[in-house]
C-alpha cells in the first residue's frame, strides 16, 4: 500500500540532536507541518548513545557515503559539516581478546578470578547490556529540563532512574556523599560534631538569608566554608561533591548551587540526580515521537 507523503512544509528540520529534535516537536505542537530529516543512521547528533559494537562501525560509516551522478549528469556529494561530524579517530583494547588456555583448576578461587577476568570477547557478548553516550547527562531531579519533559508530556516516551548515591575521591579512595539529612547522620565517615556543623551550612544554604552572606560578594565559596570552621572532609564534601564548585567559584554561586542541589533531593530517590535509562540519546528520540 502506498501512503501519499506530502510535499510542502512550514519548517525543515535537519539533524536529531537536542536543540533540533526540541524545536522540531516545539513547531509540530503549535500545528506547523515539520520536516525533520538526518543523514545519520542513527538519532541524536552529538547527543547519541551506542552500544560497542555500533560505535566501533562509525568510522567505517562515515567514509563509505556514496557520491551519486544524477540524470542531469550532475555529481551529488553528500551534505557535510566538519563541525558534527563524528569520526574515532583511534581505539585500543586495553584487555585481551580471550582468556588464554590455562591449566585445569577446578577451585572455587579459580572459577571466581576466571568470571571476572574482562576480555574482549566477553565485552563482545553483553555489548547491548551498556550504552556509550557521546554527551553524558545527568538531570537535576527539580531542575528545569526535568520540569520540560513533564509538562510537554516528553517524559512518557522515555525512561529514568534515579542515582543511587554520589561519590567523591577523598583520602586516596573512593567514599560516598552524604547528601540527605538520613545520610548525614548515618554516615560513619564523619563525627558527631561534623554532621551539626554540615546540617547547620546545609540549612542556611536552603534558607538563603541574606544577612548570612554578608559581606562574602567578592569572595570564594572556599573562603566561607573555611570561616564556618568546617573541616578539610566537610569543605571538600560540600564545594567538591554537593555544590560541585572549583577553588574559585564566588561565595553566592556557591550557595545557588547548594540550594539547587539539596532542592533535587527526595523527589525520585536519594540523589537529587536523574539518568536516562537507554542512554541521553533516548531523550532525542522522546522529543522525535
Amino acid at each position: 500500500m502506498e501512503y501519499d507523503l506530502p510535499s510542502d512544509f512550514d519548517i525543515i528540520v535537519v539533524g536529531t540532536g537536542m536543540v533540533e529534535s526540541i524545536v522540531s516537536a516545539a513547531a509540530s505542537r503549535i500545528g506547523k507541518r515539520v520536516l525533520h530529516i538526518d543523514s545519520n543512521s542513527y538519532y541524536g547528533g552529538l547527543w547519541a548513545s551506542f552500544n560497542l559494537d555500533s560505535i566501533s562501525k562509525i568510522p567505517e560509516g562515515n567514509r563509505s557515503q556514496p557520491v551519486v551522478e544524477n540524470k542531469e549528469n550532475e555529481i551529488v556529494y553528500p551534505v557535510g559539516n566538519d563541525v558534527f561530524d563524528l569520526r574515532i579517530h583511534s581505539q585500543k583494547w586495553h584487555i585481551p581478546e580471550s582468556n588464554p588456555e590455562k591449566d585445569v583448576d577446578e577451585s572455587d578461587s579459580a572459577v571466581a578470578q576466571e568470571e571476572h577476568e574482562w576480555t574482549q570477547e566477553k565485552l563482545l557478548k553483553i555489548s547491548r547490556k551498556f550504552n556509550i553516550d557521546l554527551a553524558p547527562k545527568l538531570h537535576f531531579a527539580k531542575g528545569d529540563f526535568v520540569e520540560l519533559l513533564i509538562s510537554s508530556n516528553i517524559a512518557r516516551y522515555s525512561e529514568f532512574r534515579s542515582v543511587s548515591r554520589i561519590l567523591t575521591w577523598l583520602n586516596g579512595s573512593l567514599e560516598i556523599v552524604p547528601c540527605s539529612r538520613s545520610d548525614v547522620f548515618s554516615s560513619n565517615r564523619v563525627s558527631v560534631i561534623e554532621k551539626r556543623m554540615l546540617m547547620k551550612l546545609l540549612t542556611s544554604c536552603v534558607d538563603g538569608d541574606e544577612n548570612e552572606f554578608k559581606g562574602y560578594e567578592g569572595k570564594t565559596f572556599q573562603s566561607y566554608l573555611k570561616d564556618r570552621k568546617l573541616t578539610e572532609n566537610l569543605i571538600h564534601y560540600v564545594l567538591y561533591a554537593i555544590a560541585m564548585c572549583t577553588d574559585d567559584t564566588l561565595c553566592l554561586e556557591g550557595v545557588e548551587k547548594t540550594k539547587r542541589f539539596l532542592g533535587s533531593l527526595g523527589r525520585f530517590g536519594k540523589t537529587p540526580f536523574l539518568y536516562s535509562m537507554y542512554g541521553s540519546g533516548e531523550i532525542t528520540q522522546a522529543f522525535c515521537r
